[in-house]
């Protein structure tokens, strides 16, 4: 379905001024400008506006998932749980090819994991993780 920008001029000047998106998104299917690509609307049929607000409270339920689970784009982990990831990284990277930078990069982890961990950054533990399964296959070796 085309619109033209007039219509949606239009439909814009004629809510409030502090509309919200949802408003906005909810204003434009009433008027039949938005296909929500939903069955119903293609074969022909109009949503009730019931169904249309079932709609908004589900998306509005996304928003009340933890922010890890949600998005992975807000996570900041702190100056000290970053070194350690690299170095967990650098140190599994280099566990096989060159040993000995593992030797030093396993310890850096783990420790800047566990401070990590206890200064309550996310996802620190992971550091350690790395620095253990690193260190793990020098540790059966030496028995």
């Amino acid at each position: 379905m085309k619109v033209s920008k007039n219509e949606m001029k239009q439909l814009i000047d004629r809510l409030p001024e502090d509309t919200s998106w949802d408003e906005l998104v909810f204003q434009l299917y009433q008027d039949g400008k938005v296909n929500l690509g939903l069955a119903e609307y293609e074969r022909g049929k109009s949503l009730t506006k019931e169904q249309v607000q079932q709609l908004f409270i589900r998306a509005e339920s996304a928003h009340d998932l933890p922010a890890d689970m949600r998005n992975t784009l807000i996570y900041h982990p702190g100056n000290t749980t970053t070194i350690a990831m690299v170095a967990g990284v650098i140190a599994a990277s280099f566990a096989f090819v060159f040993p000995p930078i593992a030797w030093l990069a396993a310890p850096v982890a783990f420790i800047g994991g566990f401070m990590g961990v206890l200064a309550g950054q996310q996802r620190a533990w992971v550091a350690m993780l790395l620095a253990m399964v690193t260190l793990m296959p020098f540790a059966l070796a030496s028995l």
